[in-house]
């Protein structure tokens, strides 16, 4: 049995109570909650406009739209009534009833607080009839009453396509340069450079034209621009602004950042030519990771040799990391060792040698892996990848139960008290402590997990052995109290500040309509000039009505920092709900009792792959809520008897129906929620060979020992998700 180092004995106190308040998890609101400062009460006729508006936006018919009507006519002079106008007219703009539409917002012009979307609304309704005349007039207008308007954008954007239309490049460009964000917003930058063309401004378009192709090398005006270049090169000669040498450097490197290997060796091959030294060196070495990335042989990195060490260095380092993704070990490890022969104090070295450990790691030879992070952690103590190769160290000692393990984990927390590991490290040294029969070191270790991060995946653990564990005496020591403490949270039933309360009436107007996408941008501009996680909140909860639930999740985040460490009655039950909704409920409950799944692990593992948008499609293909492979979706439809198409999974009820099949196929397969979850990130063959490489005594030890960190991430997340969504949506039996 493997020894647990003493910890110096402070106090010892008896913990029952404590402890048991501890388990029992209760979630009644404590004295220091935070709270929420409750909105003023609708009255009854403000109610019944946003039941009235919020139907006909989820259900655009005739009969939700008359209702509304009726209630518009109902109050033909009162604010409510123009209020509703508003609702129909740019219901009627959207369906291209312009006459309608017209008929409406001049009806709505009665309402004070949002008569700014009254005047953008028929300053569209006026383009959409072709009265670009008018309609540039209207957007003029909108810009000078409301310069402060968070449509001043797309108002900007419009005045300035309508000026160009017309011819009028003068006009465009007053717009453009009175707006102090016209730099930063590419579309318009782009307008502003063809106005400026437009203009005979030839330089001064130019130079917009260069500010775009090179600072802004990813967007989609930025190939527009590119085109203009080439033209106005022509055109102006050698008087033509020639972009500076870091600029261009700025875009070859955004290009190659993001994977876009054609056009990032096209920009390094010209670099090279005119560069020399260093620089024309890495610029080559570019062009050759490039072209192997476009399926050239892996020899174009083989065969050069630099003359600058930190590039050699580099390509070494980056043969290492090719020959890793070939599983070619031999060459892997020749360039690993070629680099630290070489230069054995560079970078480069310190990532060739996490490289060759991570290799090892992965085929689950930890042994191996271990001597190459040991290298590591010698050569470079504060290097960028210490704390990886220090826990995996420590790691596999505890695996192999050697006397070391709790000194090495011990050793991790005090040189990283506040790691991503120190869940990890806190749960296996009072594990070590069990085994070692010091149930009052034990106690220590799991209380402070299941106090300090009580909603995490070792938190959940650490209160699961104190029931085991039962009350009893505990001591704490100098190793905990490194532990840093959790900031106090927020106040979010604080006053709306002044500066922010017009944004803020309007917001609450807006979402009277179901007007939430407009409400949030209200919203989140309020907080830009208060820094109020109440206005966050608010806005988080705009956001998801308006289906945008990702922005939804950050903004409970944001307003509410580290809530995954927050004890549950801390937090108030909205934010909870705000930070992990819960969304196409029946579909989930139907197919996860057809598939003897608990509803709120699928929930709480679409929050993970896809935050609920039935859309969403991942780099590698996945799609739709639960991130359905295509060729496994049409496995499991033909399985099912069921009709596929690849769009079809992009349906939220077909999705879920796949997706809860196949989960349910992989805990039949696995025998564990661990172990199917971990499949279901990284694959079925991969879990089969990680369940051999040893018997772990806990299923915790499995989870920890995934080589993969996503997929570790992964298991941890959605467990510790599922936790959170039985608490909020399947209390005491409750369906949500």
């Amino acid at each position: 049995m493997a020894a647990v180092q003493k910890l110096p004995l402070r106090r010892r106190v008896f913990v029952c109570p404590l402890l048991a308040a501890l388990l029992a998890l209760s979630a009644a609101p404590a004295a220091g909650r935070t709270s929420r400062a409750q909105a003023p009460k609708p009255h009854p006729a403000e109610q019944e406009l946003r039941r009235l508006a919020k139907a006909l936006c989820e259900k655009d018919t005739q009969a939700n739209y008359d209702r509304l009507a009726a209630y518009a006519r109902k109050r033909p002079k009162h604010t409510l009534g123009a209020r509703a106008a508003l609702a129909l007219g740019h219901r009627d703009l959207k369906k291209n009833r312009l006459a309608e539409a017209r008929r409406w917002l001049e009806l709505a012009k009665r309402d004070d607080a949002l008569f700014e979307y009254v005047r953008y609304g028929m300053a569209q309704t006026d383009r959409a009839a072709g009265n670009n005349a008018r309609a540039l007039a209207q957007f003029e207008a909108h810009r000078n009453e409301f310069p402060e308007s968070v449509m001043a954008p797309q108002a900007v954007q419009a005045i300035a396509e309508l000026a160009l239309a017309a011819k009028d490049p003068a006009r465009a460009l007053k717009a453009l340069d009175a707006y102090v964000k016209t730099l930063e917003k590419t579309e318009l930058l782009l307008l502003r450079a063809r106005a400026r063309e437009q203009a005979g401004h030839k330089l001064a378009a130019a130079a917009d034209y260069v500010a775009l192709y090179y600072e802004h090398p990813l967007s989609d005006e930025a190939d527009a621009a590119g085109k203009r270049i080439a033209m106005l090169e022509r055109v102006l000669g050698e008087n033509f602004p020639s972009a500076p040498m870091a600029q261009r450097l700025a875009r070859a490197a955004a290009l190659f950042e993001a994977r876009q290997w054609k056009q990032a060796r096209q920009e390094h091959e010209v670099l090279a030519a005119e560069l020399t030294g260093a620089a024309r060196e890495r610029a080559q070495l570019r062009v050759a990771q490039c072209r192997v990335q476009l399926n050239a042989p892996i020899a174009v990195l083989a065969d050069p040799i630099f003359s600058d060490p930190d590039v050699e260095g580099e390509r070494l380092s980056v043969l290492a990391q090719l020959y890793r993704a070939r599983k070619n070990e031999g060459e892997l490890l020749a360039a690993a060792e070629e680099v630290a022969r070489q230069f054995p104090q560079s970078r480069w070295t310190e990532e060739a040698l996490f490289t060759a450990g991570n290799y090892f790691w992965s085929n689950r030879d930890r042994v191996r892996a271990v001597q190459y992070y040991q290298r590591l952690l010698d050569a470079f103590p504060g290097g960028k990848n210490i704390l990886a190769a220090q826990w995996r160290v420590a790691w596999l000692a505890y695996l192999e139960r050697r006397p070391e393990a709790a000194r090495l984990i011990e050793e991790h927390l005090r040189r990283f008290p506040g790691s991503s590991y120190t869940t990890d490290a806190l749960y296996w040294l009072g594990r070590l402590a069990e085994r070692a029969g010091n149930a009052e070191h034990a106690r220590a270790f799991f209380l402070k997990l299941a106090e300090r991060f009580p909603q995490t995946y070792f938190g959940l653990q650490a209160t699961e052995r104190l029931r085991a564990l039962g009350p009893g005496l505990t001591n704490s020591s100098d190793l905990l109290a490194l532990i840093p403490s959790l900031p106090s949270p927020p106040q979010l039933d604080e006053t709306i500040p002044a500066a922010a309360m017009p944004r803020w009436e309007r917001a609450r107007a807006l979402r009277m309509i179901g007007f939430d996408a407009s409400a949030e941008l209200e919203l989140r501009a309020a907080n830009a000039v208060s820094n109020s996680p109440r206005l966050l909140l608010e806005a988080g909860q705009a956001a998801l009505e308006a289906g945008r639930l990702m922005p939804a999740v950050s903004a409970a985040r944001q307003a509410v920092p580290q809530l995954e460490a927050r004890r549950w009655e801390e937090v108030p039950e909205e934010v909870w709900r705000l930070a992990f909704p819960y969304i196409y409920g029946a579909h989930i409950e139907k197919y996860a009792q057809r598939n003897a799944l608990d509803p709120m692990l699928v929930a709480a593992l679409i929050r993970q792959e896809s935050v609920f948008q039935p859309d969403a499609v991942s780099r590698a293909g996945a799609v739709g809520l639960m991130q359905v492979l295509p060729l496994t979706g049409r496995k499991l439809a033909r399985s099912q008897k069921l009709r596929y198409t690849r769009a079809r999974l992009m349906q939220p009820e077909y999705n879920v129906q796949l997706g809860t099949a196949y989960l349910r196929n992989l805990v039949k397969t696995f025998g564990s929620l661990e172990a199917a979850l971990a499949a279901y990130n990284a694959g079925e063959d991969r879990v089969e060979l990680w369940r051999t490489e040893r018997e772990y005594e806990e299923m915790p030890e499995f989870v920890e020992s995934i080589p993969f960190t996503e997929t570790r991430e992964y298991v941890q997340i959605v467990l510790r998700n599922a936790e959170i969504y039985r608490r909020l949506y399947a209390r005491n039996g409750s369906k949500p």
